[in-house]
């Protein structure tokens, strides 16, 4: 089953919005075995809106169609799908009730705007979709497309096309989605020859998108295997944001055991390949990853920060349970505050500056006396737009990371950079420097703290 995605209004063309929908449709789609071939926006205009059908009708097999329909003059999708299909739009009594009983638990005064009364219109032969959190119904439609020729390109279009559509906001999308889904099911079920489509990210950390794919490419050929990124089954496709690196591997086979062991195959060859490159899976994140570990190990972490200016702090404590391992975590942006509280020496400060190695040093020692934590870090920098100098451009980093020793816990040292093993102390003293990347401010900051907490799950065993 073929599926694309018209995701409708022209705050998406213009940059106002961000299209998270397609990205979560898709993925539940995906999850049934339903493949997504195609992802269109087009604003509120109803030529282009329909030319978009036009295509859609041609090719998929179901098509779903999220934004337009709000109770505004410029939410126009039943309209221009209704009109599309020759199918009538017309008031629907139940559904004014439903809207109208909606609105009498809203507070206020109450009553519907009469300009509401417009969503509670359906479309001829099509099951509404209730909103359990909104005002948008949206439509689900079988639409019985043999007769229809609407693309020359496509000899054979679909001989019937499903088509929904939803609000575009996206808690009530996902929630109205999450109706959907079983019949979805069913139908490719029953009319469909329903494959099982399995996805699995691989994370990667401290290595280029273009180095990994490298180092894949160079395994497979030095056994005289082909290249997999040219393979169909199990299929793969890198990204790369501004902290990490992804591998896609998508398996698709008649039954979720088969799919399953396509992809445990693969994960198994490619984890072989880097030993120490490798994050995580699926939704790992670097900072999950690292609580795990403090977790697991029931360590405490605190932190002491200038540039990233609590960012690292706030990545660790977004995560559910983070009081098992946070203790006390400051911001000392100011040099005033790295002497008082950190008792940073204000001679460190005179001579090398708030942004060294030996004031990075300096506050997490500091950090250490006060925290009562296990793993203490310290970053200073500086991330722009101002304050660079020629010896230190924008980019340039320093952290202290010390890790009190204790009975049973092995530091992993081998290549990591420990520069001082003494009084109980593992001592990390490093200064991370990427200063040939044009970043932004929030950017180094980041990847600051991104990179920092894979320095930390390093030295972790």
């Amino acid at each position: 089953m073929k599926a694309e995605i018209i995701s409708i209004g022209t705050e998406l063309i213009i940059g106002h919005t961000v299209n998270t929908n397609a990205t979560y449709i898709s993925e539940k789609l995906n999850s049934i075995g339903i493949s997504v071939h195609y992802h269109t926006s087009v604003g509120d205009n109803e030529t282009r809106i329909k030319h978009c059908l036009q295509e859609a009708f041609s090719r998929s097999d179901l098509v779903i169609l999220t934004g337009g329909l709000g109770p505004t003059d410029d939410d126009i999708t039943h309209d221009v799908v209704a009109s599309f299909l020759g199918l009538s739009l017309s008031a629907d009594p139940s559904q004014e009730k439903i809207l109208i009983d909606k609105y009498s638990t809203m507070g206020g005064d109450g009553k519907m705007p009469r300009i509401n009364y417009k969503q509670a219109r359906t479309i001829e032969s099509a099951d509404p979709i209730e909103n359990p959190i909104g005002t948008a119904i949206g439509m689900f439609i079988k639409y019985n497309n043999s007769s229809r020729a609407l693309n020359p390109a496509y000899s054979a279009p679909p001989s019937s096309v499903y088509l929904a559509t939803f609000p575009g906001v996206p808690c009530e999308m996902e929630a109205m989605l999450a109706s959907l889904m079983p019949r979805l099911s069913q139908i490719l079920k029953t009319e469909y020859q329903a494959l099982t489509i399995l996805s699995k990210k691989i994370k990667f950390a401290n290595i280029t998108e273009s180095r990994m794919a490298q180092t894949i490419i160079d395994h497979y050929q030095e056994r005289g295997l082909p290249n997999p990124f040219n393979q169909a089954n199990p299929s793969l496709a890198p990204y790369a944001s501004l902290a990490e690196v992804y591998l896609r591997v998508t398996a698709s086979a008649p039954d979720h055991q088969s799919a399953q062991s396509l992809i445990d195959s693969f994960t198994q060859e490619i984890t072989a390949i880097f030993p120490n490159k490798i994050l995580g899976f699926d939704d790992d994140t670097v900072e999950s990853v690292l609580a795990t570990k403090l977790k697991k190990h029931n360590l405490k972490i605190s932190f002491a920060e200038s540039c990233t200016g609590g960012l690292a702090s706030k990545l660790i404590t977004d995560l559910p349970g983070a009081s098992q391992y946070t203790t006390l975590n400051l911001v000392t942006y100011a040099n005033s505050a790295k002497i008082a509280q950190l008792g940073v020496n204000p001679a460190t400060l005179e001579q090398f500056g708030a942004v060294s190695e030996e004031c990075a040093r300096e506050m997490a020692i500091g950090l250490t006396k006060i925290s009562g934590a296990d793993i203490n870090v310290s970053i200073t920098g500086i991330a722009g737009p101002d304050g660079a100098t020629p010896e230190k451009p924008i980019g340039t980093i320093f952290v202290g990371i010390i890790i009190t020793g204790r009975p049973g816990l092995k530091i992993i040292s081998e290549n990591h950079g420990l520069v001082d093993h003494s009084d109980g102390f593992y001592i990390y003293n490093r200064k991370l420097d990427w200063t040939s990347r044009r970043l932004s401010r929030e950017q180094v900051r980041e990847l600051a703290c991104k990179k920092i907490f894979w320095q930390i799950n390093s030295l972790l065993p």
